[in-house]
């Protein structure tokens, strides 16, 4: 399972469909001041999200999630 689509929707929020059809919202906040993450603060930085060759990434892939804890983190659409 991998990351096949990402878009910024605001300033920690991104919208991610998954490889098996699941979507969902992933919120960054909680990673954003941490270590490389404390980047994703600059808008300009957050909204270059896109789907990686098989992560989240920003920043031309500078800083990624792992499919896995983007999977596991992200709420379901509508949730």
């Amino acid at each position: 399972m991998w990351v096949t689509d990402a878009v910024a929707l605001d300033g920690s929020h991104v919208a991610l469909r998954f490889s098996d059809g699941h979507c969902g919202v992933l919120d960054m906040s909680p990673y954003m001041d941490d270590g490389v993450f404390k980047r994703l603060r600059d808008p300009n930085v957050f909204k270059t999200a896109r789907a990686g060759v098989s992560t989240v990434e920003w920043d031309n892939g500078t800083i990624d999630v792992a499919p896995e804890t983007a999977y596991a983190q992200a709420a379901p659409f509508g949730a």
